[in-house]
């Protein structure tokens, strides 16, 4: 078999075992497998595309485990007092990729529900306005 041929099917097991690692709790293991992908072997565009929506939908899942995350950072804001139409073209962004029918990733349809919680309070100028009171949030 030729590298041309061994390269798809490594693709495959190494995305295998990223979920793997997931399905058991182990999202920075699945995540250095998917970086690994990314950045030490060569990929195809498709490839690329289908890495990049799998870590997309890891690292949300591990930042909405950590007990300091905001809304704002699911949907990477940096800054809490940007304008609606930031907030909306960066759910839009993440939304497209985090799409159950074309994210393949076991951990995609919980990414979904994340950002679909976050853009419900941040989409909201009354809920948006309580949560960064609850949060402490300070004009810059």
């Amino acid at each position: 078999m030729n590298d041309s041929m061994k390269a798809p099917k490594f693709f495959k097991n190494q995305l295998k075992l990223a979920e793997a690692h997931y399905r058991r709790g182990n999202l920075k293991g699945a995540i250095e497998i998917v970086n690994d992908l990314t950045f030490g072997h060569p990929n195809t565009s498709s490839n690329h595309h289908e890495i990049s929506q799998i870590l997309l939908a890891y690292q949300i899942n591990l930042t909405s485990q950590k007990a300091s995350f905001t809304h704002y950072d699911i949907l990477r804001i940096s800054n809490p007092f940007c304008s609606h139409q930031m907030i909306q073209r960066k759910y839009r962004d993440i939304l497209v990729k985090l799409y159950p029918d074309t994210n393949k990733s076991i951990a995609a349809k919980s990414a979904f529900e994340i950002i679909n919680y976050a853009w419900k309070i941040l989409s909201d100028p009354k809920k948006r306005k309580d949560y960064n009171i609850k949060k402490r949030f300070k004009w810059r």
